[in-house]
């Protein structure tokens, strides 16, 4: 065997049926046009050459897969130039060919490469008699294996993409960040990787052992679904695109998954499946509502105790509205007295200054009423109010966050702004969500003043604008337009929920809140509220 410049990758590849059958038809033609009995392409198998296409030329003796054994071909590849034998007869070198001995005594053979200029094989053709085998001969031989380096070509780029992917897939595979495990329609795992066994709790040997399947670590009423609509479209499609499902653990307790499938072949018999444990995200999820619960019913409490301590703080201004109609009906009923003790009694006087009286009592009850629904712990409301006094009672709520942090805060709020018709105590939960927010992103900053600035105006003649801007490190670029999506934060401990309920809030009321980057650092927040 003479030495092989190929290497045992290229042995591997495998040569489709559609061009070995290319590969057949034109050796059957080599054949029929130079009238000889045999014509092949041969093919480098360390440590041997076989016949890997064989004309079926009547006589031929090479049938494919059979050992060339003879100094022929080796010649060839040995040279890497083509080879012309007339006649072996007449040369000692070549009498001991076995290829005489099956009565091939002429042969003419070129190398065959891959684009790498690792070996092949050869393209060959040999007589039963002496032939010379005409340039035009050799021409068309060369022909057919410029045709056949172009196969060989497209064959190695297609073999590196594959074995790229593969590649891809192994690293994949072993690098365990999710669950992978080779399955078949039977219900069988047939393989599975670390990640997808601490996921269900079993171990490698319950792989080797079969003990698990698939059909089993799926709880019935999703084994129902499986097999009623996303087994019908994996034999389809042959693929399965991402569900969520649940699976037994070992231990039988279930776990949350995301999966999806793909299929080896055609036929769907064997394919590949990825798991993604989505526990976390279904517990944040769960957190995420009862947060969003807990700080609603907050929010209340806040807006009810804010209530409660503006009317401590209108006391006196209580007192003289509920005082001035008491006092009045007090005035008016001395005065009632005073007309009925005429001599006659003046009953018209009376009866006015009773009537006002009455109105006073009414003054005094409406009075009571506005306070006690001041007072009073509501369900959220659409009310018309006014923007600026709903900024300054959150501003006097985080004060205290303000001047620990040494943020020097101010204010431009526009007089004479229109009401707007919102929820007092949803529109306050935006207001201090974008100035704590605020507040810690210039904690972080050690140098540079720490100033916010919180304005208001109108925008437009239906509507008023709030703006939240601070001197802090400011937004990536990349991270403006993810800013306001659910469970999305550049936050360590956050949820990432803050601002996308902000921005629910906003748009329940008809607005719309968004974010800029501001320079040379600092972010800006501002949103809308239509007028009411």
């Amino acid at each position: 065997m003479p030495q092989d410049r190929s290497s045992s990758g290229a042995h591997s590849i495998e040569v489709p049926s559609e061009i070995v059958r290319k590969w057949q038809e034109f050796v059957n033609l080599l054949a029929e046009i130079m009238h000889v009995p045999s014509a092949s392409i041969m093919r480098v198998d360390p440590p041997h050459i076989k016949v890997f296409v064989s004309s079926t030329s009547k006589g031929n003796p090479c049938e494919p897969g059979a050992l060339d054994t003879g100094p022929y071909c080796e010649t060839v590849m040995k040279t890497g130039r083509p080879l012309l034998v007339p006649d072996a007869l007449e040369n000692e070198a070549w009498k001991a060919n076995p290829h005489v001995r099956l009565g091939m005594i002429s042969y003419l053979g070129v190398p065959i490469s891959w684009p790498d200029g690792r070996l092949f094989g050869t393209i060959c053709v040999r007589d039963n008699k002496r032939n010379e085998y005409s340039e035009a001969y050799l021409k068309l031989l060369l022909h057919f294996r410029d045709v056949l380096h172009a196969d060989l070509k497209s064959l190695a780029r297609l073999h590196g993409e594959i074995e790229e992917r593969e590649a891809k897939i192994r690293r994949l595979v072993d690098a365990n960040i999710i669950g992978i495990f080779v399955w078949d329609l039977e219900g069988r795992i047939l393989e599975a990787n670390d990640a997808f066994l601490r996921l269900t709790g079993y171990d490698r040997e319950d792989v080797v052992a079969g003990r698990l399947r698939w059909t089993e670590l799926t709880p019935p009423e999703w084994l129902d679904r499986d097999e009623r609509r996303w087994l019908p479209e994996l034999k389809v499609t042959g693929s399965l695109q991402p569900v969520e499902k649940e699976y037994f653990r070992k231990d039988g307790s279930r776990v949350p998954v995301l999966t999806g499938a793909a299929s080896f072949a055609e036929s769907g018999n064997h394919g590949v499946a990825f798991v993604l444990d989505l526990t976390e995200r279904k517990r944040a999820e769960a957190e995420a509502r009862e947060s969003e619960r807990r700080y609603h019913e907050q929010q209340i409490v806040l807006a009810h105790a804010n209530r409660v301590t503006t009317m401590g703080q209108l006391t006196a201004s209580i007192a003289h509205e509920v005082n001035q109609p008491i006092a009045a009906a007090a005035t008016n009923a001395a005065t009632a007295l005073n007309w009925l003790d005429r001599q006659p009694p003046n009953l018209e006087k009376v009866r006015q200054a009773l009537g006002r009286i009455a109105n006073d009592a009414q003054r005094a009850g409406n009075v009571l009423q506005r306070i006690h629904a001041l007072v009073r712990k509501e369900p959220s409301r659409m009310d018309s109010l006014e923007v600026n006094e709903a900024i300054v009672e959150v501003i006097a709520l985080t004060r205290g966050e303000v001047v620990r942090t040494r943020v020097a805060l101010q204010t431009q709020l526009a007089d004479d702004l229109p009401l707007v018709s919102g929820d007092r105590v949803q529109l306050q939960q935006v207001i201090l969500n974008l100035i704590v927010n605020a507040v810690e992103a210039m904690s972080a900053i050690d140098e540079g003043a720490r100033e916010l600035l919180i304005s208001s105006r109108s925008a437009g003649p239906d509507g008023i604008l709030v703006a939240v801007r601070d001197s802090g490190p400011g937004l990536a670029p990349e991270n403006i337009e993810h800013l306001f999506e659910a469970f999305y934060t550049t936050k360590p401990s956050g949820l990432g929920m803050g601002l996308s309920i902000c921005r629910s809030i906003i748009d329940t009321h008809g607005g719309r809140l968004w974010a800029t980057r501001c320079e040379p650092r600092g972010a800006l927040f501002q949103f809308t509220i239509p007028a009411g």
